[in-house]
């Protein structure tokens, strides 16, 4: 049919320019929108590609915080990881509670958080041993531990007991957890041993 149209138009005997008018006319929308499409996939691409890589991420949702702080902790972390020097990213996201959170459950439903911590209202309102991986931790006291809302499960740790979060401000007084669609689980062992803290996590039934 399209193609009927078009050899019609080229066969009348209107001039070249009103010819292309015509076609252009007709043809317009769907040219808009495959531009549109090449548009939104070169940013998409682009945008896939100027994303760092990042070796190992925590996700803070609390307090609002500087960059300052974000980036000495981030430092901190790298040191404590890579003590040799080597080249890696370590990225420490803080989050401010309210309108932040919604970013904030959005990376990490996205995988990318490997660590993340929380205050105790956020803890009771979406925790749980199917989003959160199950944890036995050996080095630390019962009451530093906490069991996921309505379930006998541990999946979070006190953070004023780790000492690598008591000693930076924006870090204290929230709850560690580790959400299952992490990779890095040997780098966040790794942390915990660093802190004197032996982490497993237990497979699920």
């Amino acid at each position: 049919m399209a193609k009927t149209q078009v050899r019609n138009i080229l066969k009348s005997n209107d001039s070249n320019k009103e010819k292309a008018a015509y076609i252009w006319e007709y043809y317009k929308w769907h040219l808009i929108a495959v531009l549109m499409t090449l548009l939104f996939i070169i940013y998409f691409v682009m945008q896939l590609f100027n994303q760092p890589q990042v070796d190992y991420h925590i996700g803070v949702l609390g307090p609002q915080a500087t960059t300052e702080q974000s980036e000495t902790l981030a430092n901190d972390l790298k040191t404590l990881l890579y003590p040799e020097d080597r080249e890696g990213k370590m990225l420490v996201t803080i989050t401010q509670e309210g309108q932040g959170a919604e970013r904030f459950f959005a990376q990490l439903a996205a995988a990318e958080y490997d660590l993340v911590l929380v205050d105790e209202v956020a803890f009771e309102n979406f925790a749980d041993s199917e989003t959160m991986e199950v944890l036995q931790v050996d080095g630390m006291e019962s009451k530093d531990l906490f069991a996921a809302p309505e379930e006998n499960k541990i999946i979070g740790i006190e953070s004023n007991s780790i000492p690598y979060f008591s000693e930076h401000k924006a870090t204290s007084n929230l709850i560690a957890l580790v959400p299952k669609n992490s990779t890095k689980k040997a780098e966040t062992e790794k942390f915990f041993e660093e802190q004197g803290m032996i982490l497993q996590f237990q497979k699920s039934e």
